[in-house]
């Protein structure tokens, strides 16, 4: 989708997407921060953080709230406008295949929920720019397994593919710290 798909109607609006009912004190951004900071526990990461395609900066409030140096990165004008003022600040509008940061400038860049909205073409060339900012990359993917993450509930989800598809895509970029999971959050360092 082009960048001004997401706007007032895909945040703000009802039916376009399931966004709509997130707020800054609504789910999932609390449990995002949990396995970000678990993550950054686990490899002894101790630096920036970018969350890709993070909309209205919600994540990089609660990471900047627990002391984390967080920073997002988004596409769409509207969603880093409506941000709240203290936020802006550390957001910059950027497509995730062309990001406006030195080789290594994070030590890890996340994205919740952005991979389903990336055709492959995109996804491919988007994962290597993601993993040049960064030294560590967690992604995690709606694939559609469970009902509850309402993949046909948002207009822009393009892409269906299983988490071992996902994860073979990282593969085949040699994307080593690349770690993609499911909204299940099935990983090591996470009880």
């Amino acid at each position: 989708m082009h960048a001004d798909f997401y706007d007032r109607a895909y945040f703000d609006g009802t039916g376009k997407s399931n966004y709509c009912s997130y707020n800054g004190e609504s789910s999932p951004f609390e449990a995002h921060a949990d396995a970000v900071a678990a993550m950054l526990r686990e490899y002894s990461l101790d630096g920036p953080v970018l969350d890709i395609g993070c909309a209205k900066g919600y994540l990089v409030t609660e990471l900047r709230r627990r002391g984390i140096d967080a920073h997002g990165a988004d596409w769409s004008p509207y969603a880093i406008a409506e941000a709240p003022a203290d936020v802006r600040p550390f957001l910059h509008r950027a497509g995730a295949h062309d990001l406006p940061f030195t080789d290594g400038q994070f030590v890890l860049a996340v994205s919740f929920d952005v991979l389903e909205h990336m055709d492959l073409g995109y996804a491919r060339r988007a994962l290597p720019e993601i993993a040049r900012v960064s030294r560590w990359q967690l992604h995690q993917a709606n694939t559609g397994r469970l009902d509850i993450w309402r993949y046909d509930g948002d207009a822009s989800h393009c892409t269906r593919m299983s988490l071992e598809e996902w994860q073979a895509v990282a593969s085949t970029l040699d994307l080593p710290h690349t770690i993609v999971c499911e909204p299940d959050r099935r990983l090591p360092f996470l009880s």
